[in-house]
């Protein structure tokens, strides 16, 4: 079932899909709307409060990668998709020559992008933050399965892990610290603003290529 959903989302491309996904799943295009996020945790709360939010987002990510690379993709040795000793690799469709090498279960994008959304949603809970988070979380995931780099199940392996990060940063604040919720969210229209705008701007780069 893994591979066939692979397969059926895969194999339905066109040359947009392919400049469109290529954007959206590098890291780096996405730095406006980290700074966006940036700015919201410094405005709604005390320089004491947007550190623990800061710190719990880094530490999360930290303990996610670290899992990823020394235990669960190690211990499980799932191929990814597009990686050439996969049996299953000629028939995945490649854009731009790149291709996944080593394993991928887990998956550290939606692993890093889905505990984001979970940790910055929980603190914000504001619509125009969720929707614009939760969209890109799922832009991204679906990026890694059209490209080759993930099954399904590794991106769901991924949000997973996220979640279950998460809930452990969330009993820390709930026991140790104390950080509140924001539900008059200072900046979330910034947030949305940022995250659609990112989002135009790439499908017209991929409509102009």
């Amino acid at each position: 079932m893994d591979t066939q959903i692979f397969f059926f989302i895969n194999g339905h491309h066109t040359l947009f899909l392919d400049h469109f996904m290529y954007l959206i799943t590098m890291k780096t295009v996405w730095l406006p709307l980290y700074i966006s996020l940036l700015y919201i945790v410094w405005r709604n709360y005390s320089w004491k409060g947007a550190l623990v939010v800061l710190l719990m987002i880094g530490a999360g990510m930290l303990v996610t990668d670290w899992a990823n690379a020394h235990w669960l993709r190690p211990w499980i040795g799932r191929l990814r998709p597009s990686n050439p000793d996969n049996p299953i690799s000629h028939m995945v469709h490649i854009v731009n020559g790149k291709r996944g090498s080593g394993c991928g279960f887990p998956s550290a994008h939606s692993a890093n992008i889905w505990l984001l959304t979970l940790i910055i949603t929980r603190f914000f809970q504001n619509k125009f933050v969720s929707r614009t988070m939760t969209i890109t979380a799922l832009l991204v995931c679906y990026s890694r399965i059209y490209l080759g780099y993930h099954y399904p199940g590794d991106v769901l392996g991924g949000f997973v892990l996220a979640y279950l990060t998460y809930a452990v940063m969330m009993w820390i604040n709930e026991v140790y610290i104390n950080v509140g919720t924001r539900h008059e969210v200072h900046g979330a229209k910034i947030v949305a603003g940022t995250g659609g705008a990112t989002i135009v701007i790439f499908a017209v780069l991929a409509l102009a290529a």
